[in-house]
């Protein structure tokens, strides 16, 4: 293939086009060359620039601080660029920068400097404004960080001190389940069971707090044994039987009994479950319909837990994962102790077996969430 050479005329029109200021000097530091654009912003004539000492055609005050003389004398001696400086403007308020380039022309001569000045002014307001702007993010994440890292050793410590007093009310709770503390009646025994579903409520609120203690300093742990999803599903579900009888809903199992068997954690994916179900529930309005079901794929099995209630709004979806983050919708029940934890912690549970969790959902026609964990589970124990 011939390429064509380029028409003389051709690379002036777009020289002389270029939106920066070009002059050329030679040894004596006379200017043998000024652009268009040059000219247009200085608005001089060709004539009182060409031919005249370069500390002539520019200011002397531009030229004495630029050091013009010494730094032109520089390139030709060295027959290396300089690759640039700023300096103010004559107007108040303007910076320029410039560089300096050894010209050789085909003849090899090389005799001749070229300058290049550049307006930089609104480039440099730009940068400044930018870095202003970085400084007052950085200041306000050192802010959010400081309240984060208070918010979870407050929420470490409170934990600790409840669990013992929680652990004990729940002791006696069943001791009078069970009769050793006497017969119930009918009655008794309902209050008893809102009791205990409350205890159970507060327990998990206490375990998801130290599970955030132990994220915050990585030291989540995670089993490695087989887990029996079918099985998993099967005592997860029986475990919120009684919240699911309280609002009416009706809960399909979906899930053959021929899933192969996985490595993990079994006590935190049903706690994953758990959470799931439980916000199913919470969020669905009564007699509403909750599936679980699992699937054998390729290289994971994945579970599902899709509901029928009021759905995510698409703002509430990119944030649902995020530590402390509530829901803006309103459940169809009271929402005792929320502390944005549930999903935070299912996550890391999800993350630590190497797996994936997210949500698809629409506003008023319910949500599907989905959980995959691999066949295959790397060697580490902690989550990080």
């Amino acid at each position: 293939m011939t390429v064509e050479p380029v028409d003389p005329m051709f690379e002036r029109i777009v020289i002389e086009s270029i939106p920066s200021s070009i002059l050329i000097v030679n040894r004596n530091l006379e200017v043998v060359y000024a652009n268009k654009h040059y000219l247009t912003i200085s608005m001089k004539r060709k004539k009182d620039v060409l031919g005249k000492p370069i500390d002539k055609v520019l200011s002397r005050v531009s030229f004495e601080r630029m050091k013009l003389d010494k730094k032109i004398k520089k390139v030709f001696d060295d027959g290396l660029p300089f690759e640039g400086g700023h300096v103010p403007g004559e107007r108040l308020g303007r910076i320029f920068f410039y560089k300096l380039m050894p010209l050789i022309t085909e003849s090899g001569d090389g005799n001749y400097v070229v300058i290049f000045i550049e307006d930089v002014t609104e480039l440099t307001r730009l940068e400044g404004e930018l870095k202003e702007s970085y400084g007052k993010l950085e200041d306000a994440y050192a802010e959010l960080k400081a309240g984060d890292k208070v918010k979870s050793e407050f929420i470490s410590v409170i934990s600790h001190e409840l669990r013992t007093p929680v652990t004990v009310l729940h002791g006696y709770l069943e001791l009078f389940e069970t009769g050793h503390i006497g017969e119930l009646t009918k009655k008794q025994k309902e209050k008893l069971e809102i009791m205990k579903l409350q205890t159970d409520h507060m327990k998990n609120m206490i375990n998801e707090m130290l599970d955030l203690s132990k994220m915050e300093s990585r030291k989540f742990e995670i089993a490695k044994e087989k887990i029996s999803i079918a099985k998993t599903v099967k005592e997860t579900v029986k475990m919120i039987e009684t919240l699911v009888d309280m609002k009416g809903h009706t809960v399909s199992i979906d899930v053959p009994p021929s899933l192969p068997e996985l490595i993990g954690d079994d006590k935190k994916i049903a706690r994953v479950l758990v959470n799931l179900l439980v916000n199913a529930i919470k969020y669905t309005p009564n007699g509403g319909r909750i599936n679980i079901g699992a699937k054998d794929r390729k290289n994971d099995v994945e579970i599902s837990v899709a509901d029928t209630g009021i759905g995510i709004s698409k703002c509430d979806q990119k944030r649902i994962f995020e530590k402390f983050y509530t829901l803006k919708g309103t459940s169809s029940i009271s929402k005792p102790g929320k502390f944005g934890l549930g999903l935070y912690i299912s996550k890391g549970i999800v993350d630590a077996h190497d797996g994936k969790i997210w949500v698809e959902s629409e506003e008023g026609k319910g949500s599907t969430f989905y959980v995959t964990l691999p066949k295959n589970v790397k060697e580490q124990t902690t989550h990080t």
